[in-house]
């Protein structure tokens, strides 16, 4: 997964500040695709799984040498990620 590309523009000398908002889903949410979504043609690419599940392996031991932009797909997928199939590795 990539961040969605943005771009700010402002006019004059004016100072810009920033606010990061966060949100963290009920212990036992379930993330999972819509069903109306997947298709032959557009199949589930990870696995439905409890938030807390990955937020607790994407702090664990085995992760520290996972780039964060692929952790989910340490995590989830069920195929291998779209960059690694590209190459046939």
């Amino acid at each position: 997964m990539k961040a969605a590309k943005h771009r700010v523009m402002m006019s004059g000398v004016k100072d810009r500040y920033s606010i990061a908002a966060f949100t963290i889903p009920v212990e036992g949410t379930i993330i999972r695709a819509p069903k109306e979504l997947i298709d032959d043609q557009h199949p589930q690419l990870f696995k439905d799984f409890d938030f807390m599940d990955f937020l607790f392996f994407s702090f664990s031991e085995q992760v520290k040498l996972i780039d964060s932009p692929d952790q989910i797909y340490a995590f989830a997928s069920l195929s291998l990620p779209i960059s690694d199939q590209k190459h046939g590795s």
